[in-house]
């Protein structure tokens, strides 16, 4: 699960690449970035994989509908990042006991 789940990632973050690369374009400028304080707090949780595809789930649900809205290339990203996220979760996350 641990290969499939680092795929996931990998693949999440070309979406987030893509995506960030698409709003400079339309921008024409890259996106103001802030300043954050430090602050200390407790480690986060590690997601569980059942929170990873639920995370999926919304993922592929909140990009089709907004493909839905679009057209052309922004239309295509939409709709190839929210097949991306369905493939994961009905395929690449599924444990291995429930494939059976």
């Amino acid at each position: 699960m641990a290969q499939a789940l680092t795929t996931v990632a990998s693949e999440r973050s070309a979406h987030a690449q893509a995506l960030s690369d698409e709003l400079v374009r339309m921008l024409g400028k890259a996106a103001p970035t802030t300043t954050s304080t430090t602050t200390t707090a407790a480690p986060a949780k590690a997601p569980t994989t059942e929170d990873v595809v639920a995370a999926l789930r919304q993922s592929a649900d909140s990009a089709a509908q907004l493909a839905a809205k679009q057209s052309g290339y922004r239309a295509g990203l939409l709709g190839s990042i929210a097949a991306s996220c369905t493939a994961a979760y009905t395929v690449a996350l599924v444990p291995v006991k429930a494939a059976q």
